[in-house]
């Protein structure tokens, strides 16, 4: 995973308004929208948050009654992750591990969600294929990721990193970025059933208390940037 550290030494801001890491937070109602086509319900479904992070995904997964365990390489997010979950009274197992080498026993979970993780990972086959792994037959494999094209270099490196510092300098590495054809192959290869894929994209800006809100929307035609999608293992 690039740039582990900075992580590490970002924890303690995971869930402060200013966080540079609060535009995910924004990303769940339209990840969510699209992952409830494929999932009627999540009670009762033991879920995997694959780089969870502090536990934006996590905490929304439990509170729609999923059983929900959430695995990262950053100690230090995952105390935080723990801390919060707490103060917010759900229960969350976090531990710590890589995508290559999940913490899990073989057919463990019915779904596994790893977003905003594919394109940081050292190695993408051994994700695929330890997500497998962990998932039962049938279980569904729910992500994001980005796209590899000249806008995304430009919108996620050069505008949110370079220019406005908005996200911080090496969060993100171009040349990891995967292209939907090429994570639709790959996926193919590992034994799923790739199910669908949709672009993410900004959709609207708001401003409340001098803060400014992003709002995302989701588009068949239009996934150049982010984009989300769903494979069933077989």
């Amino acid at each position: 995973m690039n740039n582990l550290q900075q992580y590490n030494q970002m924890a303690s801001t995971w869930w402060n308004e200013s966080s540079p890491f609060k535009d995910l937070l924004y990303l769940n109602e339209p990840r969510f929208r699209f992952f409830e086509k494929h999932v009627s319900s999540w009670k009762g479904k033991r879920v995997l948050d694959l780089g969870c992070g502090g536990g934006f995904v996590s905490e929304e997964l439990a509170r729609r009654g999923a059983s929900v365990v959430g695995v990262d390489p950053a100690s230090a997010l995952l105390d935080v992750a723990r801390a919060h979950a707490r103060e917010s009274d759900l229960a969350i197992d976090y531990c710590v591990g890589t995508g290559e080498s999940i913490p899990a026993q073989d057919s463990e979970f019915d779904i596994v969600v790893c977003v905003d993780v594919l394109e940081h990972v050292a190695d993408l086959d051994k994700v695929l294929i330890e997500v497998r792994r962990v998932l039962k037959p049938g279980g569904l494999f729910l992500y994001d990721t980005i796209n590899k094209t000249t806008f995304s270099f430009l919108w996620m490196i050069v505008a949110l990193e370079w220019i406005s510092g908005r996200i911080p300098r090496g969060t993100h590495d171009w040349r990891k970025f995967i292209k939907p054809e090429t994570l639709h192959l790959k996926l193919t290869e590992k034994s799923f059933l790739p199910l669908e894929q949709n672009g993410v994209g900004l959709g609207s800006l708001a401003v409340s208390k001098w803060k400014i809100l992003p709002k995302f929307k989701l588009s068949k035609q239009n996934m150049i940037g982010l984009y989300v999608g769903v494979a069933q293992r077989t």
